[in-house]
């Protein structure tokens, strides 16, 4: 009886089923069920939290290098909403932050414009003892093989002359300034015997006319800031708030400048110095020179600068509108300044 049960329910295995119209074959005993469907999941924002002085701020620092611009422009956002008020945080926040000067992304570099202003605007003299990097940041973009990004370095450096003082980067800021504006210091100074060792005879694609326009304004300030004197600018005392009554009253007041006694020629190096047998002005070494005093940089500017500045303002006086105005203030700045 057992044998013939055996082999009853092995014979089971081997017998095809006999199906009914409407119903689907039974699943074996081993089958698995993969039907199964996949979705994703959307989140629309993310919010982000800065704790100062811990681990997360640290993480949202460097998200600053994140390889999503959206990212790196809320985050840039974020830090600008939520600075502190201890400026010892700000060293890691600039350092961070400055390098975007260059990003590819104009979003993003106008958000990180908008966080400079807002330091200089909470912590005043901040910018100051940090613009040795956001020059060389600004520099940089100056002379980048991106015109956008070069469209937008003059409104840093005009940022930057608001709350900080750039005297002693005139030379190279206005060298590269040559190059961003296409100019070339070399095709009128073989005449006069100046020998100029610089980069300024690399020419950058034309700019369009309203960077031209943003680039004259910036350098019309540039030149006020550093080439016209405390008086002639009619300071405002910025302690007491008032005017000073006499044009010479700054002269006995506590020096403002690192090195206040340049003039002397005690602590930088003489232009008169260079002077060759012919009368030629060598300027090799004009980037090792001290420029804080304001006879140094007016005489660099008459002896170097003025002449071949000029020609070119007087070409951009042709093409009319904004650009003839800006460029004829600074020619008129440029004509009203003498050696002292």
């Amino acid at each position: 009886m057992g044998s013939k049960r055996k082999q009853k329910e092995k014979q089971k295995d081997f017998k095809k089923a006999k199906l009914k119209v409407g119903k689907t074959a039974k699943k074996p005993d081993n089958y698995t069920d993969t039907s199964f469907k996949a979705k994703t999941i959307s989140l629309p924002g993310q919010s982000i939290s800065i704790v100062h002085g811990s681990k997360d701020f640290t993480h949202q620092l460097s998200l600053l290098k994140h390889h999503s611009s959206t990212t790196r422009k809320e985050v840039v956002i974020n830090i600008t909403q939520n600075l502190p008020s201890n400026p010892a945080a700000y060293k890691s926040i600039i350092s961070a932050a400055v390098p975007l000067i260059l990003d590819e992304s104009k979003s993003v570099r106008t958000e990180v414009m908008n966080l400079l202003k807002e330091i200089g605007r909470k912590q005043p003299g901040l910018l100051d003892l940090h613009k040795r990097s956001i020059v060389l940041f600004i520099i940089s973009a100056m002379t980048h093989i991106q015109p956008d990004i070069r469209n937008t370095s003059t409104k840093f450096l005009a940022t930057l002359l608001e709350y900080s003082d750039l005297k002693s980067y005139f030379v190279k800021i206005l060298k590269n300034f040559f190059i961003l504006m296409s100019w070339s210091l070399l095709d009128d100074n073989k005449s006069k015997g100046v020998s100029i060792t610089t980069n300024s005879t690399i020419l950058l694609g034309p700019n369009t006319k309203k960077a031209r326009i943003d680039h004259l304004r910036v350098l019309v300030q540039f030149l006020k800031k550093n080439l016209l004197d405390d008086s002639e600018q009619g300071l405002v005392d910025a302690d007491f708030s008032r005017i000073y009554t006499h044009p010479q009253t700054y002269k006995y007041l506590i020096p403002t400048t690192p090195q206040a006694f340049s003039a002397l020629n005690l602590f930088g190096r003489e232009i008169k110095s260079d002077l060759s047998a012919t009368g030629s002005i060598a300027i090799q070494n004009l980037d090792t020179m001290t420029t804080e005093d304001i006879e140094t940089r007016l005489n660099i500017m008459n002896d170097i600068f003025k002449d071949r500045m000029i020609l070119n303002l007087k070409g951009l006086c042709k093409e009319g509108g904004e650009v003839g105005r800006e460029a004829s203030t600074c020619i008129d700045i440029l004509e009203g300044i003498s050696v002292k």
